[in-house]
């Protein structure tokens, strides 16, 4: 699966998941900016990922998310960490019913409004 097609799939299945759960109001935050755009961008009916955009939507609008904020990749430190888990079952799709442990000092973090730098490097 390319990484793209894998952000968008996320997205959509997160969405989906919101709303068979009702977990809503909710914000979505993403640091995948090409998927963004997709996303909130203009109608592209011949895309390749087309129908999993039209999903996107489709779900964004039932719960009337109007936007997907785009955060650096500093940002996402807990979705960085999960996706980098060693997974031996061969699911491609984990629910948690408790937050994994190498996520929990950044969740506090998160809730307690910590921020972190974003590095620069000159070229």
């Amino acid at each position: 699966m390319h990484s793209l097609e894998a952000e968008l799939s996320v997205v959509r299945d997160g969405l989906q998941l919101v709303i068979n759960n009702q977990f809503a109001p909710i914000c979505v935050e993403m640091d995948a900016l090409a998927a963004i755009q997709l996303i909130v961008g203009l109608t592209q009916p011949r895309h390749s990922l087309g129908n999993v955009i039209h999903d996107c939507r489709y779900f964004m609008r039932q719960l009337g998310v109007k936007r997907i904020d785009h955060v650096y990749h500093e940002g996402n430190k807990c979705a960085d960490l999960l996706a980098n888990m060693d997974f031996h079952d061969g699911l491609d799709f984990h629910i948690f019913d408790v937050a994994p442990y190498c996520i929990i000092l950044h969740l506090c973090d998160d809730r307690n409004g910590v921020e972190y730098p974003r590095l620069l490097y000159d070229s």
